[in-house]
């Protein structure tokens, strides 16, 4: 006797809610919900603190957006039709955030980021489907349209919403007739902006502030919803049986169901520059020494410090092997250089990393340890877990 709310909006859907995304998840828990998603214009914005913050409080977490497709990308047309697009595994999360990394290049922005229907055709299994809200392209394209049929194919489930709104009523008798010729399962789909009515009195206010309307926006009611309260509304709409709307609700859970939770690799990682961290290591190694024979070569070390940084050298060559971090100054070393290659200014040196002898020697820092008598061990010792 429940749900899972996977068309959400957060006030991460830049000036179309206020309310952020630990209000919804409170408020799931509070409901005896299982899981939730996130679908935010376009974007996937904060996915992993709602991951973390969903686990603390035993949701489980469903990658999604609510993405913008064009019919073609080519033509400058602001056609953007709205579709739902779930991550069903840890590769499709992989997939879904590369393809929405794509949908900002030049050539598909336009006042929008955007994939095209073509790119959404050939999304893999790993992602699941909905047809959205009115802006969906099954309710905007003619029906006639060559592309029609294919996304009415593509899609995994065809998205009934409640809201009090003739378009709405007839958009989804539509996909209920659809959903019975094509074999489609039904999806209770709410496209919530608010938590609760002062919030959606918080999210008028915005909307009028960058004089933005979606029509008969007093017709949808955006808010939060219970189990019951989602019940109530569709028996209010009054378009379906309640055969028909209560099974859309419980797909919902079959949907969530099929998701597997993600694997994220929270491991420490740092660059390799070279093909390999052995690559980058002999790398570092040749860089420090023959750094360090141009220092002496022209004086900017002197001879009573050179025993002091050849110890220096050998200690820290060791510490930075045995937690990885050798690539790491490989790349800091590299692009302080370029820097200086380019009449770029930079810093003396920053923090801790002002006690590395072998940073001065390969111009990562401006300052000499040993005139300093600044400590190594604070910037970096084989116990350390954190990153550099």
């Amino acid at each position: 006797m429940n749900y899972t709310p996977y068309h959400v909006h957060t006030d991460y859907s830049l000036l179309d809610s206020c309310t952020q995304y630990t209000d919804y998840i409170d408020k799931a828990k509070e409901c005896g919900m299982s899981a939730i998603a996130f679908s935010e214009h376009g974007k996937i914005s904060g996915w992993f603190k709602k991951m973390q913050y969903c686990r603390k409080n035993g949701l489980k977490y469903i990658h999604a957006v609510e993405c913008y497709l064009t019919k073609e990308l080519d033509a400058k047309l602001r056609d953007n039709y709205h579709t739902i697009l779930i991550a069903k595994n840890t590769a499709g999360m992989k997939e879904l955030n590369t393809v929405i990394g794509k949908s900002f290049d030049k050539d598909h922005f336009y006042y929008s980021n955007r994939i095209s229907f073509d790119e959404f055709l050939s999304l893999s299994d790993n992602i699941l489907t909905t047809s959205a809200c009115l802006a969906s392209p099954l309710n905007k394209l003619e029906k006639l349209d060559p592309y029609y049929d294919k996304l009415l194919n593509r899609y995994d489930y065809l998205e009934i919403q409640p809201h009090d709104d003739d378009e709405q009523r007839a958009f989804n008798i539509d996909l209920a007739f659809m959903a019975d010729k094509w074999h489609k399962p039904l999806i209770a789909g709410t496209d919530t902006h608010s938590l609760n009515s002062y919030k959606a009195e918080c999210r008028t206010i915005l909307m009028k502030y960058k004089g933005k309307s979606y029509g008969n926006e007093d017709h949808f009611d955006l808010v939060f919803k219970t189990y019951e309260e989602l019940l109530y509304a569709f028996e209010k709409q009054n378009c379906l049986p309640e055969s028909v709307y209560r099974e859309a609700i419980e797909n919902t859970n079959t949907m969530a169901n099929m998701i597997e939770e993600y694997d994220v690799d929270t491991s420490a990682k740092y660059p390799i520059l070279y093909g390999s961290k052995e690559a980058d290591h002999e790398k570092f190694i040749e860089r420090i020494h023959t750094k360090f024979q141009e220092k002496i070569d022209n004086g900017i070390i002197p001879q009573n410090q050179v025993e002091s940084f050849k110890k220096a050298i050998d200690e820290e060559i060791r510490v930075f092997t045995k937690i990885g971090m050798d690539g790491f100054m490989l790349s800091m070393s590299e692009i302080l250089d370029w820097c200086h290659q380019n009449g770029i200014v930079t810093g003396t040196a920053r923090g801790s990393v002002g006690g590395s002898r072998v940073a001065y020697l390969i111009d990562i820092i401006d300052m000499n340890p040993e005139d300093w008598g600044t400590i190594f061990s604070r910037f970096a010792n084989e116990n350390r877990i954190e990153l550099g």
